[in-house]
């Protein structure tokens, strides 16, 4: 649930009706680097074609995911991309796992349609997220779904996730740019 929460975020922070300027959103990498026990992640990102990055790859969940964990996302900027991020305002605040699942993600889960094998949550909710091996399979940003406020450079959207059995983070990392008028 870490990536559908990460492409949520991606969904949710950067949606808007008619961007403008933004040209080119592209994936740099994704990392795990605490939380082995909980979740393993294998994600990768790779080239489809010449001018489109990918995410491919399966996230192991060890451990059902319930109310017992909070969830929380958050986005920090580096302009120069060289990795001297600051917080970002946007972000999802922590909240229990079962609340993100039945109320912010499933508003949004359509975007992730046909590129996970994660279940459809319905008006009847769902919980928890059993202990299972998802896939993700040529997951993409589309530009259209960033908007105007959001400044061209390099952004890292981290999300935590805290339970009985420890934090596991998941940390994405993408560049946005615009259109040069030059």
């Amino acid at each position: 649930m870490l990536l559908p929460g990460l492409l949520f975020t991606m969904a949710a922070l950067f949606r808007s009706v008619q961007p403008d300027g933004i040209s080119d959103v592209t994936f740099q990498r994704v990392q795990q680097t605490i939380g082995f026990d909980i979740m393993k992640s294998n994600l990768r990102i790779t080239k489809l074609n010449r001018t489109c990055a990918v995410m491919n790859g399966t996230m192991n969940f060890f451990v059902n995911m319930d109310n017992r964990f909070t969830f929380q996302i958050k986005s920090a900027y580096s302009r120069l991309g060289n990795n001297q991020f600051n917080e970002y305002p946007m972000k999802i605040p922590e909240q229990p796992f079962c609340q993100f699942l039945n109320d912010s993600y499933r508003d949004y889960q359509e975007l992730f349609k046909q590129t996970t094998n994660l279940p459809q949550v319905d008006s009847g909710g769902h919980c928890p997220l059993p202990a299972a091996n998802y896939w993700f399979k040529h997951v993409v940003v589309k530009p259209k779904t960033m908007p105007q406020m959001i400044p061209e450079g390099y952004w890292r959207l981290t999300v935590l996730f805290t339970g009985p059995e420890g934090e596991a983070d998941l940390q994405l990392f993408l560049r946005v740019s615009k259109e040069s008028y030059f």
